[in-house]
This record gives structure tokens, C-alpha cells and sequence, in this order.
């Protein structure tokens, strides 16, 4: 029996086809806000339903590390953010690909779609942020004047987040910037409109932009096992919300300066 010379070069394009899979679908749950093992977890689930042996995956922050059978892909992390209807929808391609109810070239297109799905529109996402910051004003104590100027600040702050998107510490810099625009803003309205607590607001407009998510991830990836991990993302939480406190305290300090009185 002949065999064809370019069977070998097929089985090696389906065996870069089914790793690229994998990195794919382990890059896309870490960018999407995924814990450290449930980054491995996918990844070696969808190496079962494609029947690779000898798989390792090892996930940090920033990167993702995938041998299969001596070939190694590594996958450089650059952007991270929380997208949980993301993540379930990866999860949900994951247990498919292992039962077997998906191709690779399926998945390999399912996971595309995924990833180009814009997701919410922008104006949803300032009417979200703006009732969830008017929702911690009314947590916090705050009236009705409170809870309005948290939830108009709030929209503010929300509309500007697409201008650091594409930049470098784009979330550094919109959390700074954030926290400044919150504290300038609901102490400058108090002086013109009288709302009653002031703090209520700024509480209220910058918890939406703290990282609790975040530090319960650390937390998790500490408790399984993923101590760089872990302690990786919980330096990243607590940098992002020391950039938060100091954009409120420059806006305070902004206020005074311009002449104003802290209420």
C-alpha cells in the first residue's frame, strides 16, 4: 500500500489546528476574568474531547504555557477584564468539545463568534453603572438628592471609560481619572444644588469601580494551590483601588483649592 506524502503534513495541520484550540479557548477565559484553574481546567477538558495525550497547561496572568507531546505554545496575556456571560459561554464550548458533540473546526468557529461578540452596548453600561452607584449611595445612608447625584456622576463616569480603553494602564488611568471625576463633581454639584450627603455620593460613584471581583479571585486562585497567581491579581486589586482612592482625594484636594469648602 502507497502511503501519501502529504498525510503526514495533514496530521501535523490537524495537530496545530486542535493546540491552537486550546490556547485559544484558555487565552480567552483568563482575559475574561477566569480563575488560574479553571483556565487549565478548560483547556485540558478540550484536550480529552480531541483526544491529545500528554497535555500540560500551566496559566498566570499574563501568559498561558501548553505542551502537548513535546510541541509548546505559549500565549502572551495583554488584555484582562470580567465578561461572566464570556466565560460561560467558553465553558459551555469546553464541555462539548469533551462529549464530542463539536468538531475542532466547530469549536474553532464558535469560539471566534465568541470573541467577537461585542457584548452589552455602550448605553446600557452607563445605565447600569449609574443605578448601581445610585443603589451604594442608598446602601451607604444617603437620600434621595444622594442617591440622584451618584446616579448622574455615575453615568459620567461610564461614558468617558471608552476614551483609556485602547491605552497603555488604560484601567489604571480610568480609575484615577474615575475617582476624580466622582469626588470633583459631587462636591462642586453640593455647592451649586444643596443635596444633602455628600460622602453618600462619592461612596455610591466609586464602588462600581473597586476591585472586589478581582480580589475574590486571588483569593480563590490561593486557595487552590496558584500562589503566583493569586498573589499576582491581588496586587493588581489592590494597585487599581489605590489608584481609585487617589483620583478622590486630588478631586478633594481640587475642591479646597479652588476655593471651595469639603461638605
Amino acid at each position: 500500500m502507497q502511503i501519501s506524502h502529504d498525510q503526514p503534513e495533514q496530521l501535523l495541520q490537524h495537530a496545530d489546528q486542535k493546540i491552537r484550540l486550546i490556547c485559544k479557548a484558555a487565552q480567552m477565559v483568563l482575559e475574561n476574568g477566569g480563575e488560574t484553574y479553571r483556565v487549565e481546567e478548560t483547556g485540558m477538558r478540550m484536550a480529552n474531547g480531541l483526544g491529545m495525550k500528554d497535555v500540560t497547561i500551566v496559566a498566570f496572568p499574563t501568559s498561558i504555557f501548553v505542551n502537548v507531546d513535546g510541541r509548546s505554545r505559549i500565549r502572551r496575556i495583554t488584555h484582562r477584564g470580567t465578561n461572566t456571560a464570556r466565560l460561560a459561554r467558553i465553558n459551555d464550548v469546553s464541555r462539548r468539545v469533551e462529549r464530542g458533540e463539536l468538531t475542532p473546526d466547530e469549536a474553532e468557529q464558535v469560539l471566534g463568534e465568541i470573541a467577537a461578540d461585542p457584548g452589552w452596548r455602550l448605553s446600557t453600561l452607563i445605565v447600569a453603572y449609574g443605578v448601581s452607584a445610585a443603589s451604594f449611595a442608598l446602601l451607604f445612608g444617603g437620600g434621595l438628592g444622594s442617591v440622584f447625584a451618584a446616579l448622574v456622576v455615575g453615568m459620567l463616569v461610564q461614558a468617558i471609560q471608552p476614551l483609556f480603553a485602547h491605552m497603555a494602564m488604560g484601567t489604571l488611568l480610568f480609575n484615577f481619572c474615575g475617582g476624580f471625576m466622582t469626588a470633583l463633581l459631587c462636591q462642586a454639584t453640593s455647592h451649586v444644588i444643596p443635596y444633602g450627603d455628600v460622602n453618600a455620593a462619592i461612596i455610591g460613584g466609586i464602588m462600581p469601580m473597586l476591585t472586589g471581583l478581582l480580589m475574590t479571585t486571588a483569593v480563590r486562585d490561593t486557595m487552590y494551590g496558584d500562589l503566583i497567581s493569586g498573589i499576582a491579581r491581588a496586587v493588581e486589586a489592590l494597585l487599581l483601588a489605590g489608584c481609585v482612592a487617589l483620583g478622590v482625594f486630588v478631586g478633594l484636594k481640587a475642591v479646597v483649592m479652588l476655593g471651595g469648602v469639603l461638605l
